[in-house]
């Protein structure tokens, strides 16, 4: 109670002088102000939060903004910054409960972070976090950072409740990420500085230099995250062929459904297709997953009959391609001439020395001298030293493959690739053992939750979309994630 009370008297003391230095500043120097303000109110969560600090990595990376401060964090970045920070203080003054220990989620992970640090120590580069003249090291802090951050949650010893709350503040991230984004369509300086509209899953590359039809088809990177987030949740409260016939689950199915096709992304309707599939499976069982597909069958024949007189949306035909139907030549020649694009990509990285110097170990994070001269020519119209035009040569450089597993090879080598999809797979087994304890306990809906990604993760990655950078990432903070669960939740563990 004491340590309460002095804590509060410092939080108003604070406040006052921070009142007067603001009220001063605001006239001369706005953009200034604004920035103290919010890291004033940030250092004030933190705060209040307390040992319940953690609850900021799920809550900021359902958020998933990438704002215009120097190094361009993310706001998940910001969040393990912030967490490791108060976290490690905690630990120094014996107040946050603490105990890690060794299972196989720590050999995976641990081995991992190995595999990225002998790839390092071959091809050691600068770490200058806020970008500059050294190339590479900001991709290891981030790591690093990561490893960490994922470590902490693995050891946390928290109450039940606190996990339902880290269930609602995700609900709560993913609902602000669309508002945000929303908004900066009609504010141009809100997306701007939150990085709303700058993210995109996937571009297309094969236009690169022609004048633009305005009937294309186009991408929404917004609606990837919405129909994302949409499928998942209702896979986690409901069984999604339910829901169908619910007067309040239907619309979010629908909603989650349109947004995936008007995504335009391939991708994106793989990714909801594979979470309702996971969620029939926990949720209905087999009947239900047939039921389900007849279904499917039946409205993909309904919109093809429905293109016939009323064509859809560009987005939608294109998002859709891959499917039978009745859609538009040149929607789905955009589509394959994507993929296309995509192999004559990996068949350079591959059969070729240019990119990748030692394939079976790999090359790092990092970026060579000449690896980064192309990426700053990527607007260029020449021929580079493959064939291709400088601009596919920059994304060469740059290693955005849109493959798991040929941007692994680059970073790790083939040796780690075998590695991480194995590690992959074993967590989704874990996985699914944490949602089989959990079932028909009250617990089950945040088992699934954080469980149903993990799931298809392995077959998204080598089969549909990947990146090494992002999937290491979210495999060291799923893992963090579930071993919190088993650590923390009161239900019987499988071991089998």
């Amino acid at each position: 109670m004491e340590s309460s009370k002095i804590k509060a008297v410092l939080i108003v003391v604070v406040a006052i002088f921070a009142a007067l230095y603001l009220g001063i500043s605001a006239a001369t120097a706005q953009m200034e102000t604004v920035l103290w303000v919010l890291g004033g109110v940030g250092f004030a969560v933190c705060l209040l939060l307390g040992r319940k600090i953690w609850l900021l990595l799920p809550f900021l990376g359902a958020l998933g903004l990438t704002l215009r401060l120097p190094g361009l964090p993310s706001s998940l970045l910001l969040a393990q910054v912030l967490v490791i920070a108060f976290s490690i203080l905690l630990l120094l003054t014996r107040k946050l409960p603490f105990q890690l220990k060794w299972t196989e989620l720590e050999f995976w992970c641990a081995g991992l972070a190995a595999l990225v640090a002998q790839a390092y120590l071959r091809n050691p580069v600068g770490v200058n976090i806020f970008g500059g003249a050294t190339v590479g090291g900001k991709a290891y802090f981030i790591f690093a950072l990561t490893f960490v951050a994922a470590a902490l949650l693995a050891g946390l010893k928290v109450s039940p409740s606190e996990l339902r709350t880290a269930l609602r503040l995700s609900i709560l991230g993913g609902i602000l990420n669309f508002f945000v984004a929303a908004l900066g369509r009609f504010v141009p300086s809100v997306a701007y500085w939150t990085g709303a509209q700058y993210a995109s899953a996937e571009v297309d590359y094969t236009t690169f230099g022609q004048e633009v039809d305005s009937g294309q088809a186009t991408r929404e990177s917004s609606l990837v995250t919405l129909a994302q987030n949409l499928s998942l949740w209702v896979s986690s409260f409901k069984s999604p062929l339910r829901a169908c016939f619910h007067p309040l689950w239907a619309p979010l199915v629908l909603l989650s459904l349109a947004a995936a096709t008007l995504s335009g992304f391939r991708n994106s309707v793989a990714m909801v297709g594979l979470t309702y599939f996971v969620g029939l499976c926990y949720r209905g069982g087999g009947i239900q997953v047939m039921a389900s597909a007849l279904v499917g069958v039946v409205g993909l024949a309904l919109l093809a009959l429905i293109n016939l007189t009323s064509p859809l949306p560009p987005n939608t035909q294109r998002a859709l391609s891959f499917l039978p139907g009745t859609w538009e030549e040149r929607y789905v020649g955009d589509a394959k001439g994507s993929s296309e694009w995509r192999f004559e990509i990996w068949r350079e990285v591959l059969f070729t020395d240019r990119w990748i110097s030692n394939k079976w170990l790999g090359d790092g994070l990092g970026f060579s001298a000449r690896e980064l001269q192309y990426q700053m020519s990527g607007q260029d119209t020449g021929v580079g030293v493959s064939g291709f035009d400088a601009h596919r040569e920059s994304i060469l450089a740059s290693g955005d493959y849109h493959s798991g597993p040929v941007s692994s090879v680059r970073v790790v080598g083939y040796v780690g690739l075998v590695f991480f999809v194995l590690a992959q797979i074993r967590l989704a087994i874990i996985a699914h053992r944490q949602i089989v304890s959990c079932r028909k306990t009250e617990w089950f809906p945040i088992a699934l939750f954080f469980g149903i990604p993990l799931l298809w993760a392995p077959i998204f990655f080598v089969l549909i979309f990947g990146d090494f950078k992002m999937a290491a990432a979210s495999f060291l903070m799923s893992c963090g994630m579930l071993r919190l669960l088993q650590n923390n939740l009161p239900t019987p563990r499988i071991v089998w």
